[in-house]
């Protein structure tokens, strides 16, 4: 049924995820210098030209395909064993995304210039972390509705 607590939750990281895709995940300001990822590149900006550029476009694909598959996952619930495989492998794909968008933090835009001063994470940041845990959550929901179901036939 779509009107479950688990479709919800699924739908909630869906629009996480678009999030993700339209705000900026992290940035940091000293001076004239500036540097910023979201999730398409990631930019130095210094004096008001740009010095360096970088994609990174699959921390949008990576996005892209977690609300994908989360939306594909609420109209599963027929079947909530491939629905729980399902909200599983979505628990992978965003974990590879918060993992290379921290990697990209840590490793790529920190080292650019004042590795002393950290930045600021962004909107989209803490909304793959949100879809991160609400995918948990709804993989834990349709763990107990399975149960109550077998439980339920076992009566039988």
């Amino acid at each position: 049924m779509l009107q479950r607590p688990q479709s919800l939750l699924l739908l909630i990281v869906a629009i996480c995820m678009i999030v993700f895709l339209g705000t900026q995940t992290w940035h940091k300001t000293v001076g004239t210098e500036e540097i910023s990822l979201n999730a398409y590149t990631l930019s130095y900006v210094k004096a008001g030209s740009i010095v360096k550029n970088t994609p990174v476009y699959y921390l949008a694909v990576l996005a892209v395909l977690s609300a994908g598959l989360s939306i594909f996952t609420i109209f599963q619930y027929k079947n909530r064993v491939r629905q729980m495989l399902l909200v599983s492998l979505n628990s992978l794909v965003g974990a590879a995304l918060l993992g290379t968008t921290v990697y990209h933090i840590q490793m790529d835009a920190n080292k650019l210039f004042s590795p002393e001063n950290q930045g600021e994470f962004g909107i989209s940041f803490w909304g793959a972390f949100l879809a991160l845990a609400l995918n948990w959550v709804a993989n834990r929901l349709i763990r107990n509705d399975e149960k109550k179901v077998r439980d339920a036939d076992r009566m039988r």
